[in-house]
């Protein structure tokens, strides 16, 4: 019985049915890995990242564009999320929503790009693959340029396979057109998407080479030039930005352990260094069966369609090369800044196994069906893991920390251990409750720049706290700051990492 379930599974021979209804079975699917993701997402905390986004997004143009400036990354995410927000509420599920959609749309685009390139079947045997993707789901919920980075990536790769497959110049050039334009809005998104118009160009390079075309004349030069030119207002404010020292210590080189980790992040959303036995077992499983399908995939391709098999290989290797490459000089990973590249990523697995199950052993296709219960399996990890983070090593929860700002009414003060702690409670602080929070300079860049010059700030705590009647003190871990003697610590509350110490004068 299971054994006739995987063939029908994934040799799916019965397409008639399939063909009919594919738009309706990918969208159902998109649909219900978008309430997966919102569910998982609305029972997280808002981080730092998050509530710094939201911060910028509430800020007057001007000031945004700023902000955006002094920081690491392009502003039209922080445009867009501001615009959402004026339209649908500053509320989590709202904000969440922005991205959530992001991630449908990716979803749908990438089913309709693999059922353009290879057919009904191989899209349908792909679908799981993206649907139960843990990695994408993650950030599908993050309130973050991420998903929406995702989502302009798998669209300019949607119009550029149908500008190449072009029957007139008029098609050619308005696909080119709307390529270069999808280009320049992701570099505006996320400037990480730059690593997938390097494979993108690649590629091109390489059809132009094979088909034996001058480069000099291919209207793909022309487009990226136009991407250039829509860039030219922000470029001065890149340059600036790539010395501006505000990219949080966290970037990594892109050693063997973070090769390795991003197939366990995509696969069961966990670094390698937190595997257990069984995860890691998986994992040895998912690299060797990778290694195995993609091999047999470009066998068995054919030739007309072996290009297509390439851009989804490149599409997922050539950034990871162009990091490694420039890890040699600059640590620049951090896994989720390779979050827009992940859907290529899976619907190239998908496209493999459908490749090569479609003629292959029973142990083939059960290896296959394996792959599909590894990412369930991801899933379920994602879930109880949820948005934590890996380079703090911290479980977010302030929302549930945040109740006690309440009592900043009653005329309690709320202290933030940093300007971190402060962004983050920020969120969920009501409007007349003041956060001060310790740091021992006024001006602040980076994440941090929209507490540049605040009121809040304390420097001495010692001093400027003694005559406070009751003090919450918020922190990360360990206490770093020196209360006031005159107050006694009279309880403390733990929210996985984060800690509300009380201390009164009484």
């Amino acid at each position: 019985m299971i054994q006739k379930i995987l063939e029908r599974v994934f040799h799916v021979r019965r397409t008639s049915w399939a063909e009919r209804h594919f738009t309706a079975i990918l969208i159902v699917g998109a649909a219900v890995a978008m309430l997966v993701s919102l569910a998982i997402g609305l029972a997280q905390s808002v981080w730092f990242d998050e509530a710094y986004s939201i911060m910028v997004a509430k800020q007057p143009i001007e000031q945004l564009l700023h902000l955006t400036a002094v920081d690491t990354h392009p502003p039209l995410y922080y445009l867009l999320l501001k615009g959402w927000a004026g339209l649908f509420g500053w509320s989590e599920f709202a904000l969440r929503s922005l991205s959530v959609l992001a991630l449908g749309g990716s979803l749908v685009i990438g089913g309709l790009l693999v059922k353009r390139m290879f057919g009904v079947r191989t899209a349908l045997i792909t679908l799981p693959f993206i649907l139960f993707a843990p990695f994408l789901l993650r950030y599908g919920f993050e309130i973050r340029m991420y998903a929406l980075a995702s989502l302009i990536g798998i669209a300019a790769t949607y119009v550029l396979v149908s500008a190449v497959d072009a029957k007139t110049k008029r098609q050619l050039w308005i696909r080119y057109g709307l390529y270069a334009v999808l280009v320049a809005i992701g570099v505006y998104t996320l400037y990480y998407t730059a690593l997938l118009w390097v494979a993108h160009l690649v590629w091109l390079g390489w059809i132009t080479y094979r088909e034996k075309k001058p480069v000099l004349r291919a209207p793909w030069l022309f487009a990226f030039a136009g991407s250039v030119i829509l860039f030219l207002p922000w470029l001065p404010t890149f340059v600036r930005q790539i010395s501006n020292g505000a990219l949080a210590p966290i970037s990594q080189a892109m050693t063997l352990e973070n090769l390795l980790g991003i197939i366990s992040f995509n696969f069961v959303y966990q670094p390698v260094w937190q595997l257990n036995a069984l995860l890691s077992l998986l994992v040895v499983f998912v690299i060797g069966t990778l290694g195995y399908v993609t091999v047999q995939a470009f066998k068995v391709v054919s030739n007309d369609k072996k290009k297509y098999l390439l851009l989804l290989a490149f599409y997922v290797l050539i950034p990871i090369i162009v990091l490694t490459l420039v890890s040699l000089f600059r640590p620049m990973y951090v896994e989720r800044y390779l979050a827009h590249i992940a859907i290529g990523g899976m619907l190239f697995v998908g496209v493999a196994v459908a490749l090569v199950t479609k003629k292959t052993t029973t142990i083939t296709v059960q290896a296959a069906a394996l792959l599909v219960v590894v990412l369930v399996v991801g899933v379920a990890h994602l879930i109880q893991v949820g948005n934590y983070n890996f380079q703090r090593l911290q479980k977010p929860d302030v929302a549930r920390a945040a109740a006690l700002l309440e009592l900043c009414e009653t005329g309690a003060t709320i202290m933030a251990a940093d300007p971190y702690v402060a962004i983050e409670l920020a969120y969920y602080a009501p409007k007349d409750c003041d956060i001060h929070f310790y740091s021992k300079d006024a001006k602040l860049g980076g994440g941090y720049a929209p507490l540049s010059e605040s009121p809040l700030r304390i420097s001495d705590p010692a001093s400027q706290l003694a005559d406070k009647k009751t003090v919450y003190y918020v922190y990360y871990d360990q206490p770093s700051l020196e209360i006031p003697l005159l107050l006694n610590q009279t309880g403390d509350e733990k929210f996985g990492s984060l800690t509300v110490a009380t201390f009164s004068a009484e």
